[in-house]
């Protein structure tokens, strides 16, 4: 299955909906040199065929009011995979990994505070049959969710035209219940049609775009563009731990949100203070990554780097071996606060 990649015009395609994913197919179209048609048909066979998606994510804004958890799990001896399973099914779980190392498994977990996020931690996560042991790390800072990268086939000419324009943010205020229930909707689908949520909201459709508009501008969501990263030449990917004074956590986390392989990175609430994942071409390429982070980072000391076995779960997709989607799992970030709702 592995050895037919994505071809160039749907590396294109995707590349254009990573830059703007609710993009009108005539604005797509415009950029590619294709009619609309033709873009709307060549995305509907990538998502029939399970290669690429779109969906909803957290704003910069809201995700700094949120408690995110990086998650090191160690599973009684083949309990790995059935323990994977479950936690993917889980609507607050956003990344579920197979990790080499001295921990079976890697999760990120979000809750919208840390007192919600601890009762998780402290009485729920343990009885999960067949984890022996958590390792907790809180975020102080998520620089990025794996929501900024993309695969830059494009030129800056075309991305620049695809650039959504910037509205004048509203009145900011906390996201009510029907804005969680928006997000939730949009988490199956980032590119669903008004008229579609209105059906399932029971909202206006006027009132879904307000919304939807305001929500984007004040920076409470985002959306974001993926794909099966396997068939597009990302085929391994790895988690690295650093550590360095505090003072250059900012200036070191906003500099590595540039390289076309950080997926996540965030300042951690520890004495390795600073964790990134990248994805890698191959294996190989850790070790010119870990050289490149040296060279430019010499404030920082690499403490421990792990390879990614295989990806369960990636913001909301349950994924098969090769990172194509299998099921969806509609993501609920609110849901450790409300009861489990």
């Amino acid at each position: 299955m592995e050895s037919v990649m994505l071809r160039e015009n749907d590396l294109e395609l995707i590349d254009a909906l990573q830059i703007n994913p609710r993009a009108s197919w005539a604005e797509v179209g415009d950029v590619l040199g294709m009619d609309p048609v033709t873009a709307a048909r060549r995305w509907k066979r990538l998502t029939d065929d399970r290669l690429a998606w779109c969906t909803v994510a957290l704003g910069q804004r809201q995700l700094h009011t949120m408690s995110v958890a990086f998650l090191e799990l160690t599973c009684e001896a083949g309990a790995a995979g059935e323990v994977a399973a479950e936690l993917a099914q889980q609507p607050h779980m956003i990344t579920v990994q197979h990790i080499a190392g001295s921990y079976d498994l890697w999760t990120i977990a979000i809750a919208p505070d840390l007192a919600a996020l601890s009762e998780y931690l402290l009485h729920q996560l343990p009885r999960q049959p067949g984890v022996t042991r958590v390792r907790t790390h809180i975020a102080t800072r998520a620089f990025d969710l794996s929501m900024r990268w993309r695969l830059r086939v494009l030129n800056a000419h075309q991305a620049a035209r695809l650039h959504p324009e910037q509205s004048t943010p509203a009145a900011t205020r906390p996201m009510d219940e029907i804005d969680r229930r928006l997000f939730v909707a949009l988490s199956v689908d980032g590119r669903r049609s008004f008229a579609e949520l209105e059906a399932e909201l029971g909202l206006s459709a006027r009132t879904v775009q307000r919304r939807i508009n305001r929500l984007v501008a004040v920076g409470d969501i985002t959306f974001r563009c993926d794909l099966a990263r396997r068939l597009a030449g990302w085929h391994d990917s790895a988690v690295l731990w650093l550590a360095m004074p505090d003072d250059h956590l900012e200036s070191t986390g906003e500099q590595l949100l540039r390289w076309p392989e950080t997926r996540t990175c965030a300042a951690i609430a520890g004495p390795n203070n600073l964790l990134l994942t990248v994805g890698l071409h191959g294996v190989a390429d850790l070790h010119e990554l870990v050289t490149r982070l040296r060279h430019e980072f010499p404030h920082a000391t690499i403490v421990d780097r792990q390879m990614v076995l295989r990806q369960v779960k990636l913001y909301g997709r349950v994924l098969d071996p090769v990172g194509r989607w299998s099921s969806t799992t509609p993501l609920d970030l609110w849901a450790l606060g409300s009861g489990g709702r």
